[in-house]
Formats: structure tokens, sequence, C-alpha cells
């Protein structure tokens, strides 16, 4: 089976999310080839924009090379049994950030386009309230102007590859379109490398309500403690970013997440996760049964502290005195595998039914009630 994954090169998630996508794809007997410009194709414009006179100039003297480019683009996936679109909410369900989804479906009308994503739709409280039931919740403004064009639900793409699907939020009852394959991040640069060193990794600062105070204890904690720490500022390659990780023992969430994926390659590094709030790496909370409200639990690597310098300080310390990176590895292995390595058993699974026909082309016109 010809597989192409359409991703980015960007520092971010996306690359490795696809990188390690194809590692699993090619050990399931798959021919995955990794497309580092797709997604940029997806978002290339290829109507003139009509919103205003300067944007209607400058729009269609840019079509035609955008049409070129997408030409050209779409001459590479000639002979697919499977598109991959490796995006993340919202964006993935935008026409107007990603309009090119729909084309490319015109275009391979009988090739099964999905979604590969960290996080399941339905369970994502802020966005899939809206985007499933029109709900703006605790939604900005700004953060819903992806969407001035439309919007789609989960009848966007044919499938869903998930990450992870478990949060705070149950899955709506009944049958989901997704796999749950997990990550496969183990590419040889998550380890290790502390060196019998302790250092802790203070996240990006942030505008979020409350974080500045959360910073602030967090700081002071470490002083107290007299640990080294690395606060992150600027921007870093992937290449960079690890190797920073490698040399962390213990990292401290800056707010709640959707995911996270800094956490999981962090663990792989055998760095041990502070947070304040249980709820904060809901998508990490151990257990399967993601239709009931879950109760918070999380593995070892997780260390819950209060929000008090003093005490975080003592934390600190006890983590400083007892620091086992190897250990730390290995309860990703025991606890969350499939956060680590992937599941290639689920994987193979999907890739069956695509080849069976019971993952198609046209079976993305069925999900269009799911999550509603």
């Amino acid at each position: 089976m010809r597989v192409e994954i359409l991703a980015n090169d960007r520092a971010s998630f996306i690359r490795p999310m696809a990188d390690g996508l194809r590692r699993m794809l090619a050990d399931c007997g798959a021919v995955p080839t990794v497309h580092h410009d797709g997604l940029s194709n997806l978002m290339m414009r290829q109507k003139p924009d009509f919103s205003s006179a300067r944007s209607l100039a400058g729009s269609t003297f840019r079509l035609a090379q955008s049409r070129r480019s997408f030409e050209e683009f779409t001459a590479r996936l000639e002979g697919a049994d499977l598109i991959v679109v490796v995006a993340n909410v919202p964006g993935s369900f935008s026409p107007g950030l990603m309009p090119n989804v729909e084309l490319l479906r015109a275009r391979f009308p009988e090739v099964p386009i999905v979604n590969y994503d960290l996080h399941y739709l339905p369970t994502l409280d802020s966005w899939g309230r809206y985007l499933l039931k029109g709900e703006r919740t605790q939604l900005a403004a700004e953060d819903l102007r992806v969407f001035d064009k439309g919007q789609f639900g989960l009848e966007r793409y044919d499938w869903y590859l998930m990450a992870s699907v478990g949060t705070e939020v149950p899955l709506p009852p009944g049958p989901h379109p997704y796999s749950l394959i997990g990550l496969d991040i183990d590419d040889g640069t998550l380890f290790p490398d502390q060196r019998g060193q302790f250092r802790a990794l203070i996240d990006f600062e942030q505008n979020r309500w409350q974080y500045p105070e959360f910073r602030k204890v967090q700081l002071e904690a470490l002083e107290l403690a007299g640990v080294e720490y690395e606060v992150l500022q600027g921007s870093y390659s992937i290449e960079e970013i690890r190797a920073i990780y490698r040399r962390t023992s213990i990292y401290f969430l800056a707010s709640s997440e959707a995911f996270g994926f800094p956490i999981c390659e962090l663990q792989a590094c055998g760095s041990l996760v502070f947070t304040p709030d249980m709820y904060w790496p809901a998508s990490h909370w151990l257990g399967d049964d993601y239709y009931v409200k879950r109760e918070p639990s999380l593995s070892p690597n997780f260390v819950l502290y209060e929000n008090d310098p003093n005490r975080l300080a003592d934390r600190i310390r006890i983590a400083a005195r007892d620091a086992d990176p190897a250990q730390v590895r290995a309860n990703v292995e025991r606890y969350q595998p499939a956060l680590l390595h992937g599941d290639r058993s689920v994987l193979g699974n999907f890739l069956d039914r695509v080849s069976s026909g019971a993952i198609h082309s046209r079976l993305h016109r069925e999900h269009a009630a799911v999550g509603r």
C-alpha cells in the first residue's frame, strides 16, 4: 500500500509525528512517503480573495504561481492508496486556513484522506463544543478568525488516526471513526543524558491566566532548593530542543495542555513532569475507558505539587535526591508505551480496513453527525 503523508518541516510536533508515522507504516508493510511541503500546499490559495480590493489584487497576482505549485504537488501523489494529513485542531477543520483538502479529494476521488492528530475533536472541550455544536464556550474572537470562511466537523476526513483520545471530557456515545495508534517518537534522539547532574527546565513564558503567579513560584522554589535550571526562550530547532531535553531532570508545566507533545519527549529523556494541577496533563491520565468521566490518575513520572515555594522546594530536593532518569524512561515503557513507540497492531488493523474497502474515500459523509 502506497501512503502519502502530508506534513511540514517546522520546529513543532508535526515533523516528528509524521516521521514516526512513516516508521510505523513501513513496519506494517506499507510504502510511506513524507511530503514536508504537504501542509503548505493544502494552505495555498487557489481562488481570488474578494474580501477587499487590495486582497483581490494581491491574491490574483499570486494565483497562477499557487495553482502551478499545487498541480506539481498533486502530480507527486499520483498512484496513492491513502493520503494522511498530519494537522491539528483547529486548523485541520478550517476551510479558510486549509482550503485545499477538498481540492485534493476532487483530484483523487477514490483515495481515502485521513487526519493524524494528537487529540480527538469530540473530547476537546472548547474546540469540540464550538466545531461540533456551535457553542462559543471560552474561545475569544481572535481564536475564531480561522473560521471566517466556514468550518467542518468530523465529516471532513474519512478516518482519524489519533495519538490520544483521553481527556476529562468523555467520548459521546456510539462508534467513532478513529484508530488510537499513539506516537512513535523513539527515533534515537530521545534518551537520558543527564550525566549525573540535576537540572530543571522552565517552559516558555506565556500570556495565560495566572501563569505569572505559577512561574514566580517555580523560580523561587528552584532558588530555595539550590537547583540549576534553564528557561526556554526564543526559538529552537528540533535538534536543539531535544539536546536540552536530554539533560533535563525535571520539567514544569506552564499551564493546562490539550495534549503536550514535550511531555512525551521529556519523559523519554528521563525527566519528571511537575504540575500543580492533576487536570493540566489530562491527556496523559491512565485508563482506557474513554466513554465515562475519568478519575485523574497519572504515572509515577508526574509530580503534583502545591503552589507554595517552600513546599515546592521540598519536592524538588526529594526529586534531586532520588533522581533516576533510567527509571523515568522505564515508567513510560510500562505505563504508556504507545506514546513512545506507537501501537503497530492498531495501525495494522487500520491498514487492513483500508485494503478491504471498509475505510474508503466516501466514508467522511457518514461522519456528519458524529460528536454532535
